[in-house]
């Protein structure tokens, strides 16, 4: 899950460059939340992230919260911890009630990811604007193994004066 404005810009200053995006925002909370009857998604996201200004070090509910570091952590009960990807996976997988798993920042995680062999789809918010980031993803529209594919949640969007698009992308 990824939101990137049209230079694949995807934050500024440890936090999102563009203003709230409450669509987009609902979107993030309705796909990563959703599981199957008696299981939970599982999110991975990197020490920056979960230091940015949108998650805190808050675990975000309803959901197995998992950090990538290189370095120690200290984190709130029930929130894992790993040093890469594949380690954050394997941790994921030792887990009986996980339906999803969901990579959801920052751009060095998202840019492993993408090579990842394991990447099925992107969930890919292209936010309509030129926001002077700071953190960017690789262009994916680049990617030559990923197409967007017809989705139910695809949609168009604008809130606070700022339009976007959610798509799907499949490898």
């Amino acid at each position: 899950m990824v939101a990137a404005d049209l230079e694949w810009g995807i934050g500024k200053a440890n936090g999102l460059p563009w203003p709230k995006l409450p669509g987009d925002l609902a979107h993030f909370k309705r796909v990563t939340s959703a599981a199957a009857e008696g299981k939970r998604n599982a999110i991975i996201m990197g020490r920056k992230t979960w230091e940015s200004t949108e998650v805190r070090g808050r675990p975000l509910p309803k959901r197995l919260n998992v950090v990538i570091t290189r370095g120690t952590l200290s984190v709130p009960d029930g929130v894992l911890v790993a040093g890469s990807i594949d380690a954050a996976l394997a941790r994921v997988g030792e887990v009986a009630d996980i339906d999803t798993t969901f990579i959801v920042g920052g751009a060095q995680i998202f840019t492993d990811a993408f090579a990842h062999t394991q990447l099925r789809y992107v969930y890919l918010t292209r936010v309509q604007g030129r926001f002077g980031c700071d953190t960017r993803i690789p262009d994916l529209d680049n990617e030559a193994d990923l197409t967007a594919v017809a989705w139910s949640g695809a949609c168009e969007g604008e809130d606070n004066g700022v339009r976007y698009r959610i798509d799907r992308l499949a490898r």
